[in-house]
């Protein structure tokens, strides 16, 4: 079999531009000529176009597809086990992401909310659903030798209450919002009846919520917890949620 790149190009199913551009990286250069000097493609370059395929399927780059043929840089095995494990940690990140799409839209669906309003802090329920995952596993690396208190922080993940608590957080920004710019006195009460509620919501055992006090802790993880907020609402959520949760522990 000697065929021009273009009859190549028809009988693998991919382009000519794309075939030029491989044999620029060295990945798939045909070694023959025809009488007219043209490359042309033999069974053997066919072999190593269905190799470079079925790699690239398994998810490696070109420039990694041209070190394993060229150097063999991996048994076929251990290659397998290795793009199994990459695939796998795609698959939960892809899971984690669609959480996320989901948990908002399940936002958007609840009757009586604006849509107007939901876009307006749209960003920062985002933030605070993506986040969520590696704050509690923060939590759970820090209260390691707790096993009480570690089955309290698991509930966290439990769907029933993150459906009510998103539509608490929400609730309460949105009223936060109204009382930073409006410096409404009604708004501020209900933000403490938010809040009262959401405490509420939480395990029984909220030794947690410590945290806010714990400097070893916010020095370690403080990268988790920069959540994106409007200064004028991250400061008033930060003194107030400081002074409602500083209120319950002393009362408890």
């Amino acid at each position: 079999m000697e065929v021009t790149i273009g009859q190549f190009a028809k009988l693998v199913g991919s382009t000519v531009r794309t075939l030029r551009y491989y044999d620029k990286l060295g990945l798939l250069t045909p070694g023959k000529f025809n009488n007219s000097g043209r490359k042309v493609y033999t069974r053997s370059d066919w072999e190593f176009f269905q190799q470079i395929m079925i790699l690239k399927h398994l998810g490696l780059s070109l420039n990694e597809i041209k070190e394993q043929m060229v150097n063999q840089r991996m048994k076929s095995r251990e290659l397998l086990r290795l793009q199994k494990q990459l695939i796998k940690k795609k698959q939960a990140e892809l899971n984690d992401k669609l959480e996320v799409i989901t948990r908002m839209d399940r936002l958007y669906s609840i009757e009586g909310i604006s849509e107007d309003d939901l876009d307006e802090f749209a960003f920062i329920m985002l933030d605070l659903f993506r986040r969520e995952k590696s704050q509690i596993q923060a939590m759970e690396e820090h209260f390691a030798d707790n096993k009480e208190l570690l089955e309290d922080i698991k509930l966290l993940y439990h769907p029933d209450y993150q459906e009510k608590m998103d539509q608490k957080v929400w609730y309460l920004i949105q009223t936060i919002s109204n009382t930073v710019q409006n410096d409404d006195p009604e708004s501020r009460e209900k933000a403490q009846e938010i809040l009262n509620e959401m405490y509420n919501l939480l395990p029984t055992d909220r030794n947690f919520l410590t945290l806010i006090e714990d400097e070893n802790f916010l020095a370690k993880y403080k990268h988790e917890f920069n959540n994106y907020f409007p200064e004028n609402i991250a400061d008033y959520i930060y003194k107030e949620l400081k002074a409602y949760y500083g209120d319950k522990n002393d009362n408890s």
